[in-house]
């Protein structure tokens, strides 16, 4: 056997033990994947089934309409505007509908419908009837997985005359600020979950790297004064609320923390009083749940995750946010119902 043929049948055979060490992978993490919810599978499985590539090139991706899936064990079912939840139909008189925009947390990502916290304030609003029995309330839930403000914005010039909202939320979360590639399509990880789980493996250990280890050093760069991020932000949302203002409808923000830390001594905190100051100064009526959610969880935060290796809110954290809402429409009614309801002397 000659030196040459030598070194290429060790490479063969390095290519062969390659290709069936890949292979082997591949079909064990399809097998765990299929048995034990692993976080990051399941949102590749969420942007596979449920979102596409957007038809106007506006944004990275929306939701594909009229489509459902089984994520991170419940089932995600869309209607015909990609919003989570049924059909609106045409808005009857007496009816008073809400538009929530945000991201994965808005959308009710590992929680059941029912357990959502738009489902949970619709319910209890024409349960209750605090604003007396002729007033029916719809809740439009048009959050999407990795949206971020100026997505949000764009998904409102495209939905608010289809809705025809009373008042419009926005429930915006701390990254929220952070700008959004439009991505691009890769062979690879659109049919190897071996190469997804890798992927997002390896993007951790960059994140680590690359000096970002402490989320809040991150946060903070972010939202400090002059940064151009932060600054955009702002003007996104003061264009939303001139869409809602020329209407007169009122446009509410709700700010959900991130719920790693809820600690007492926490320095999020005061990014969140930070955001707050700079909604309220924009004119958008603010309501941050922070306080709320570490008076009931600073202690252990972990009793609000969907699992260990997803730390979003569950349906603990759900009934938590829509308790909020619901408090914020009762007590300040924003849409004037009660005046409405009140006769005229």
């Amino acid at each position: 056997m000659t030196k040459r043929r030598e070194i290429i049948l060790k490479l063969l055979f390095l290519c062969a033990a390659t290709l069936l060490t890949l292979a082997l992978g591949e079909v064990a993490v399809r097998i765990i994947s299929a048995r034990t919810l692993i976080y990051n599978i399941e949102m590749v499985k969420y942007a596979k089934a449920l979102k596409q590539r957007d038809p106007q090139g506006e944004v990275s991706h929306t939701h594909v309409p009229s489509r459902s899936a089984r994520l991170m064990g419940v089932d995600v079912a869309l209607n015909s505007l990609g919003q989570r939840g049924r059909e609106l139909g045409e808005k009857s008189p007496g009816t008073a509908r809400i538009l929530v925009l945000g991201s994965s947390i808005t959308m009710g990502w590992g929680v059941p419908a029912e357990q959502v916290f738009t489902s949970l304030v619709e319910a209890r609003l024409n349960r209750a009837q605090p604003f007396g029995p002729n007033i029916a309330f719809q809740i439009a839930n048009a959050g999407i997985g990795n949206y971020n403000t100026y997505f949000q914005s764009k998904l409102l010039q495209r939905q608010y005359p289809v809705v025809k909202p009373d008042l419009v939320v926005i429930q915006y979360f701390i990254s929220d600020v952070e700008p959004r590639t439009m991505g691009r399509n890769n062979w690879l990880l659109q049919h190897s979950l071996l190469a997804d789980y890798l992927f997002d493996r390896f993007g951790h250990m960059q994140f680590a790297r690359s000096g970002k280890a402490d989320l809040f050093t991150h946060y903070s760069n972010l939202y400090k004064e002059g940064s151009e991020a932060w600054g955009q932000t702002q003007q996104y949302l003061a264009a939303i609320r001139g869409t809602t203002d020329k209407d007169g409808v009122p446009l509410l923000l709700m700010i959900i923390p991130d719920i790693h830390d809820l600690s007492t001594g926490t320095p999020y905190r005061e990014l969140y009083t930070k955001m707050e100051a700079a909604f309220q100064k924009l004119g958008i009526p603010t309501v941050n749940t922070f306080d709320a959610f570490q008076k009931q969880f600073g202690g252990d935060v972990s009793k609000l995750w969907i699992q260990s290796d997803d730390p979003h809110p569950n349906a603990s954290g759900h009934a938590l946010m829509a308790d909020a809402l619901y408090r914020y429409l009762v007590e300040t009614d924003p849409l004037r119902l009660k005046r409405a309801a009140t006769p005229a002397p």
